[in-house]
């Protein structure tokens, strides 16, 4: 006992301040294998405009940052009323140091700070997280499904050795010339709607976006499109962003936000936003259109990727895949919603049991993608 108080002791486990963020771009690189950069920091989160401060716990050893847990403010809206969450996003521990309670104590101390400033924390953990955040009282409300639409199967061949995944890899290989011939037939088959026509906007086009939302909000427990968390959300200096507006006449009907970068040696689309986020039978073939127009820009793209919802079928039509179903389920883990509320009270601030997935509406830009 007396080893493991005086390990405890090395560790000081503190509130960020500026001077950490050097080491916190440190720890990320060395976890990660991802450089990430000053500018994607300052994105990130101090940019964040539902939040007067940079809000991250540290693991600090002999001067050293060696853990971190950082929140991120997202807006939550529904037809009842509003507040403003916390996302936890990119909690880590450096190697050499876990197993040394570092995880606990941080959660400890981070949940005692946002206890002052919201009522919610809800997040996505990844699977190594998701036990702890068990200990803490966290709520899984189910899984989310992502769709993928694979232009290079190599993305997804097992990269372990032996004998099966090295197969798999070489049929991967092979087989990647032949899908993007598919996908191409399946696009030269699919019927666009002459009547919609499809504006691209570099970055995000904040009147559009709010127009579409404005007109189709939803009910449920979603973030809502205010023009601050558009102007914040999707400037990613590490993105290349564009807006497809699918308009009747000059009203914009439909918009698909959508984001490109280079993640390790892929390049991959990630569809951020989708307005209406609730769907509307109505609106799909203006949806629809807009999604032709991405698809055809992004063909050197090794995998583009949205969330499951809304408009499935037309996702489907596009060769867009559920890793919830096959072939996806046996190479990919699904994502997880979690909840953690830290009041009694909020379900009356949400008019709403935020405990039930079926009462939540969230888009892939609503998910910690950065």
């Amino acid at each position: 006992m007396a080893n493991v108080q005086r390990a405890a002791a090395e560790y000081e486990i503190r509130r960020y301040c500026p001077r950490d963020r050097a080491g916190f771009l440190s720890l990320y690189e060395s976890v990660w294998g991802r450089p990430k950069g000053r500018a994607w920091f300052d994105w990130r989160f101090e940019s964040n405009p539902y939040a007067d401060r940079v809000e991250i716990i540290v693991a600090e050893h002999r001067g050293t940052v060696v853990g971190a847990e950082p929140l991120l403010a997202f807006p939550l809206a529904t037809d009842e009323g509003s507040i403003t969450a916390r996302q936890p996003v990119d909690w880590i521990v450096h190697p050499d140091h876990r197993r040394r309670g570092l995880f606990t104590r941080m959660t400890e101390e981070l949940l005692s700070t946002a206890a002052e400033r919201t009522p919610l924390l809800f997040n996505f953990p990844s699977a190594l997280l998701r036990p702890g955040l068990e200990k803490f009282d966290w709520t899984e409300l189910g899984s989310v499904p992502t769709r993928y639409r694979l232009h290079n199967l190599t993305r997804f061949a097992p990269e372990d050795g032996g004998l099966v995944p090295r197969a798999i890899g070489v049929a991967a290989r092979a087989g990647s010339p032949a899908l993007r011939t598919c996908l191409g037939a399946v696009e030269r088959a699919t019927s666009r709607s002459t009547a919609v026509d499809v504006d691209r906007v570099d970055r995000v086009d904040v009147p559009a976006v709010r127009a579409v939302y404005r007109d189709t909000r939803p009910d449920a427990i979603h973030v809502p499109r205010e023009e601050p968390f558009l102007a914040w959300r999707f400037s990613n200096p590490r993105w290349e962003t564009t807006t497809y507006v699918a308009r009747e006449g000059e009203r914009p009907v439909a918009t698909i936000v959508a984001a490109t970068e280079r993640v390790d040696d892929s390049v991959l689309t990630r569809i951020l936003d989708v307005q209406p986020m609730g769907g509307d039978g109505e609106r799909a073939a203006a949806f629809e259109a807009a999604l032709c127009a991405l698809v055809s820009d992004h063909t050197a793209s090794d995998c583009l990727e949205a969330a499951a919802t809304p408009f499935p079928e037309v996702l489907r039509r596009h060769g867009f895949l559920s890793d919830a179903g096959f072939p996806l389920a046996h190479v990919s883990t699904p994502t997880t919603h979690a909840v953690r509320p830290l009041t009694s009270d909020v379900d009356n601030a949400l008019g709403c049991d935020v405990l039930d997935a079926e009462e939540w509406i969230l888009a892939m830009g609503d998910r910690d993608v950065a």
